[in-house]
């Protein structure tokens, strides 16, 4: 018998970093950019197949200790009495912001009740995601594990809110890997210092920061586009000033905006990691898409923004 599991990934629109201090965030489920989990009985040791580390479960890195965590409790929770192979395929890049460890947690939950032959719900689905969320980045907020088990958007306050909405926003948003692994633990302590070192420099910006992301909401439900692109450049502007972005962050994204781009801005942590960047239609996100590639992009994904 063979089980499996799916999840897809995430990025961050708008509210990085502004959300750690109660500020809005939204996120939006990247649906087709996914991860896959299979799971089939062994007759040696319970493993782990997947592009980072081939072998038995309790031999995995340090980088995977998360995900061997949640693979323990699963099978101690559940009624599988057999060692497992599992398998992961995942389009989703590591240590960009995209979502890929809360993914590849989701999706190994789903595959291994699956295989237990256990009813799912989405609290339960919730909370093992959550789990191994914990263990890998220490404090997450949660909206990770939430995004990429949702078909829409989330409008998020840490700790107070979290409610998925609906967007038939008519545009794409070119997602572009700089190659460099971003560091969001360490970007978070830099602007901690910075704004207890300078909180009239960095307080109001984190509170614009806010105000652009309840003004994002408006622009996705109202479908204005040219609106969304103006809230992107403003916010970047601000990300910058803020030291969160880099000289080749900034370089990819002047050639975005070069190329059409209607606002280009980093997602996630930033100190490298992804950028996103907005246009109406898919031939001007592919003609952005080829422009930042050539000029060291290590990847780029076209994802339209309407969600269906």
């Amino acid at each position: 018998m063979i089980t499996s599991g799916q999840a897809h990934g995430k990025i961050i629109l708008i509210g990085e970093h502004a959300v750690v201090y109660g500020q809005p965030a939204i996120t939006i489920p990247l649906l087709d950019i996914v991860t896959n989990v299979t799971v089939q009985e062994t007759q040696t040791q319970t493993t782990i197949n997947s592009k980072y580390y081939q072998g038995a479960l309790l031999k995995a890195p340090q980088e995977l200790q998360g995900i061997v965590a949640l693979v323990q409790l699963l099978l101690k929770d559940l009624p599988i009495t057999t060692n497992v192979s599992i398998n992961i395929t995942s389009d989703l890049p590591i240590e960009r912001g995209m979502g890929s460890s809360a993914a590849t947690g989701a999706a190994i939950t789903k595959a291994l009740f699956k295989y237990s032959n256990t009813t799912l719900n989405n609290e339960k689905l919730l909370y093992y995601t959550n789990f191994s969320e914990k263990i890998i980045h220490g404090t997450p907020s949660g909206v990770d594990a939430v995004t990429v088990n949702s078909q829409q958007p989330i409008y998020f306050i840490k700790d107070q809110l979290t409610e998925a909405f609906t967007t038939n926003l008519q545009g794409y948003l070119i997602i572009i890997d700089s190659g460099i692994k971003g560091n969001t633990g360490q970007a978070v302590h830099d602007l901690r210092v910075f704004k207890q070192q300078h909180p009239a420099i960095v307080n109001p910006k984190i509170t614009q920061l806010g105000r652009l992301t309840v003004q994002t909401k408006s622009a996705l439900q109202q479908q204005n586009l040219t609106q969304l692109g103006l809230i992107f450049h403003t916010a970047q502007q601000l990300l910058h000033d803020l030291k969160i972005s880099l000289p080749i962050l900034e370089r990819l994204i002047d050639i975005a905006n070069q190329n059409g781009s209607l606002g280009t801005k980093i997602t996630g942590g930033g100190r490298g990691g992804c950028l996103i960047a907005l246009t109406s239609d898919q031939a001007s996100a592919q003609t952005i898409a080829t422009a930042v590639k050539a000029s060291g992009a290590k990847q780029t994904w076209i994802q339209p923004l309407q969600q269906s």
